[in-house]
């Protein structure tokens, strides 16, 4: 079908995974299974035939021993035909919105009318490696590494973990770790009260792990409180303010996206939830992907001649409390606008998922909050970077 040039590229509906913590409830699923999950749940919920997906883009980032191509074996786990396309997206914690990105780009330019894109990751199932061993050891020690660190959360051109370089972000902007505290335990409070509320419940593809079903998110800590973060020892440096408790959780989780032409949407009947109006990907130098952030934010707005203001919300991944509290402040962005229904400082980053999993929460409250009708979405991208994209009602 010709696609017209003033139609849209439209989000037509998500699905994602609960959040499950490391070592959680989720940690007898593997990673491509938990991507089949939401594609299946997914197609489902939109009642579309497999037949008519033109391509499937996945974001997946730690690919240590999850074998070939782990997009493709989502598909061919799945009800998708075949035949159908796909792509595996590797950008860190961009991979499953950079998956998305990709996606709307391929249909903007007429090579497809529908794709589902989105991530997973199961960072419970993420090997230890041996690195170097094949050349084999005439004598001395053996260092295992976990790919866990060493694939998602450790700058290898630096040769640190991201939250040294957080800590680097707190000396230059002066960053307090009380303030990352009352924004963790913000992020807590606000997850508990949607997950008990069911706010969540309708985005949810419940998981069957063998012995139960799992169908809500867990991670959140809705019994914390200040003084709990305040004792809580720091990670990266013994005089350094992270901790545990104000950095985003290590978690497992897929998320998916319907993507179509407008007008192939409509010829189908469907009614999408979004437009996704704009995104962008930017880079700095590998120390400053927090500083990222606020660039690709800025950016964002000023190509869509916005303000802070106009976002009603901000679904940006809480890597770190200090991260976040630092976009807010260059932005602008008010506190109840900023992650409205708790972030991965609660819920968890399963990093190659984030994007998907993010991305369809906030299209479902697009469609459910009266007063929200434009939305922002993205996060930090291991290396210096970060990426957003920009959704509004349809």
């Amino acid at each position: 079908m010709p696609r017209s040039a003033d139609a849209d590229v439209v989000l037509v509906d998500g699905a994602r995974t609960p959040h499950g913590t490391l070592l959680g409830s989720l940690a007898d699923v593997d990673a491509v299974e938990l991507a089949r999950t939401s594609i299946d749940g997914l197609l489902e919920r939109v009642a579309l035939e497999g037949s008519t997906v033109d391509w499937v883009s996945l974001g997946n980032a730690i690919q240590a021993g999850i074998g070939q191509v782990p997009g493709r074996q989502a598909v061919v786990e799945s009800s998708l035909p075949n035949a159908t396309r796909v792509t595996t997206v590797n950008e860190a914690s961009g991979s499953g919105l950079r998956a998305i990105t990709l996606a709307a780009d391929r249909i903007d330019a007429g090579r497809a009318a529908f794709a589902i894109a989105g991530g997973f990751e199961s960072m419970t199932n993420a090997p230890w490696i041996l690195p170097d061993y094949r050349k084999g050891r005439r004598h001395g020690d053996v260092q295992i590494k976990d790919s866990m660190i060493l694939d998602s959360l450790w700058d290898v051109n630096l040769d640190v973990h991201m939250g040294e370089i957080t800590e680097q972000l707190v000396d230059r902007e002066g960053i307090p770790r009380d303030a990352q505290d009352e924004y963790a335990l913000e992020s807590h409070q606000l997850a508990a009260d949607a997950i008990e509320s069911g706010t969540f419940d309708d985005e949810i593809v419940p998981v069957e792990t063998g012995g139960e079903v799992v169908e809500r998110d867990e991670g959140h800590r809705p019994d914390s409180t200040l003084e709990d973060l305040a004792e809580l020892p720091t990670s990266f440096r013994e005089d350094g303010t992270i901790t545990p408790g104000n950095a985003s959780k290590l978690s497992d989780g897929a998320g998916t996206v319907l993507l179509a032409d407008e007008d192939a949407a409509d010829e189908h009947g469907l009614e999408p939830m979004a437009r996704l109006v704009d995104y962008d990907l930017v880079y700095r130098d590998p120390d400053e992907f927090n500083e990222a952030v606020g660039d690709v934010v800025e950016g964002l707005l000023e190509r869509n001649d916005l303000r802070a203001d106009d976002v009603d919300a901000f679904w940006i991944n809480e890597a770190f409390a200090a991260q976040s509290v630092y976009v807010m402040e260059r932005v602008g962005i008010p506190r109840e606008r900023m992650n409205p229904l708790g972030g991965a400082v609660a819920f968890g980053h399963p990093i190659g998922g984030s994007g998907g999993m993010l991305a369809t929460s906030l299209a479902y409250q697009l469609q459910r909050d009266d007063d929200v009708s434009r939305g922002m979405v993205g996060m930090s991208v291991g290396g210096g970077g970060a990426i957003m994209a920009l959704l509004e009602t349809a």
